[in-house]
């Protein structure tokens, strides 16, 4: 009885869930195996093999072969079930022929014995050759439509949620996502990357640095998509962005580069407005350089065409009178306080959020302690183990606690928030003016979250968003200063009928 192997494939998940999985396969080979009389010593093939390049298992059926000389047949089920790629199948049809093995069609009968059988099997093989490629046009056509639509087709990024498939899947932002959102944040605060991991760490949301810098260099975060299916062309996408695509320029300003890669560049103290102050022509943000002969400081637009350059005593000047529109009248500041207090307790809740993210997340970490003392008090984990999973555990309970701590802080002393936010807005250009750099940028982002125009045309700032409690303040004391004006003896009507 001529002895004969049996092998089977599938390339594609939906091939094994649409009738050509691989016990199909192995049945029919079986039962053509017993009807005509050949004796089988062994199985080979694997799920998911390639369709186009030799995987491991059909090397390992060639080392068999070659060492058990007694093997003359191996029996597919189908021809393009052994190769899809007609110049590899005719290849190892060779091969195999050299070493004394021919392959059969069990569906056919076809043998690579005789040359009809080859030439017939060849050509079947050219048909699944070009089936493939035919599949592989229209998937990416198909994908590069959707990317076109602004849909993104391939693996859904870190804080996403999908739903739906090709030009039907929508995005939505999940927890990781909000978490994620904190991380454009804080970087855009002046917070390192560590400093952002260790921050994100008791959210239960853990990166590495080189994660990190992926996620903040990713301008899908931003709600655009590149790819190279679109030869890196940037379009707007259908997910929700995480961040403002203004913000996400300033995080890759921040990060030295508009690849995002990181540069050590020192950060000259006489220079708090670059990367805040834009053109408002082309949306840059201002360069800064200093005369050095004069030892004067300047900032300046590098666009082409473009000839903003202006003196940074100017633009100082200029931001501290622009600051002290934000000043609060003594007679207004208890009116302010009550407003204040109300935006705070609008931000609470945001908060709030926070907290009960925290106190999941230590419940579960308690959980786990409580469930590895009750599995090492079994004997099911040895010592080892228990000590090092303890330690882990009980490191991330603390470090929650700590956080916790800060909140509990925060929303316990909003009367001395109050307080330190009215000391604040009483003084906002002299405090920015003598400030140093690290708070004067944290004002200025405080202020004006997009950044600001510089408007050489006016020889004035132009703003894009600012604050919006800053704002309801601003509009407070302007109403109180033009009555002033107008009524600079009479009591304030405009007070008395807030108060």
């Amino acid at each position: 009885m001529d002895k004969c192997v049996i092998w089977t494939r599938v390339s594609t998940q939906y091939q094994e869930e649409n009738g050509g999985s691989l016990d199909t396969q192995k049945e029919k080979c079986i039962e053509f195996a017993k009807k005509n009389g050949y004796e089988i010593v062994g199985y080979f093939g694997g799920t998911h093999e390639s369709a186009k390049a030799p995987g491991a298992m059909i090397k390992e059926m060639k080392k068999t072969l070659k060492r058990d000389r007694s093997i003359k047949y191996v029996i597919v089920n189908e021809i393009d079930r052994y190769s899809r790629c007609a110049g590899q199948g005719i290849t190892m049809f060779n091969e195999l022929l050299k070493c004394g093995v021919v392959i059969i069609e069990a569906s056919s009968g076809l043998t690579t014995n005789d040359k009809n059988g080859r030439l017939m099997l060849g050509q079947k093989l050219l048909l699944a050759e070009w089936d493939n490629e035919n599949r592989t046009d229209k998937f990416t056509e198909g994908r590069i439509n959707c990317l076109k639509s602004g849909v993104y087709t391939g693996a859904v990024p870190l804080g996403y949620d999908k739903e739906g498939k090709s030009r039907n899947r929508t995005y939505t932002i999940n927890n990781e996502g909000k978490l994620i959102r904190k991380a454009f944040q804080w970087k855009l605060q002046g917070l390192a990357n560590f400093q952002i991991i260790e921050k994100l760490k008791p959210y239960g949301l853990v990166l590495t640095k080189q994660k990190l810098h992926k996620i903040l260099t990713n301008v899908f975060y931003a709600g655009k998509i590149k790819h190279k299916m679109l030869n890196y062309e940037m379009i707007d996408g259908n997910q929700p962005a995480i961040v403002s695509y203004t913000d996400f320029l300033k995080v890759q300003e921040i990060l030295s580069g508009r690849t995002g890669v990181y540069k050590h560049r020192k950060e000259t103290p006489q220079f708090p407005l670059k990367r805040h102050v834009l053109c408002p022509h082309d949306n840059t943000p201002l360069t800064a350089y200093t005369v050095k002969k004069k030892n004067i400081d300047y900032y300046k637009c590098n666009c082409k065409g473009c000839k903003t350059n202006v003196s940074a005593k100017k633009l100082y000047g200029k931001y501290e009178e622009l600051l002290s529109r934000y000043d609060i009248p003594q007679p207004l500041v208890n009116i302010l306080r009550d407003i204040i207090s109300k935006l705070m307790s609008e931000n609470q809740s945001e908060q709030m959020q926070n907290v009960n993210m925290l106190k999941k997340q230590k419940s579960e970490k308690e959980n786990k302690l409580k469930s590895c003392k009750i599995r090492y008090g079994m004997g099911d984990i040895d010592d080892e183990i228990y000590s090092m999973t303890i330690e882990a555990l009980q490191k991330d309970i603390d470090r929650i606690t700590l956080e916790l701590s800060k909140y509990d802080k925060d929303l316990s002393n909003q009367e001395n928030r109050i307080n330190d936010v009215l000391v604040m807005c009483c003084h906002l250009g002299s405090m920015w003016r003598q400030a140093d750099l690290l708070t004067a940028q944290k004002l200025q982002n405080l202020l004006f979250p997009k950044g600001i125009y510089w408007d050489k045309e006016k020889d004035d700032y132009r703003t894009i968003t600012e604050n919006a409690g800053l704002a309801i303040i601003r509009k407070i004391t302007e109403s109180y200063r033009k009555e002033k004006e107008e009524n600079p003896c009479g009591n304030s009507s405009w007070v008395n009928s807030c108060a």
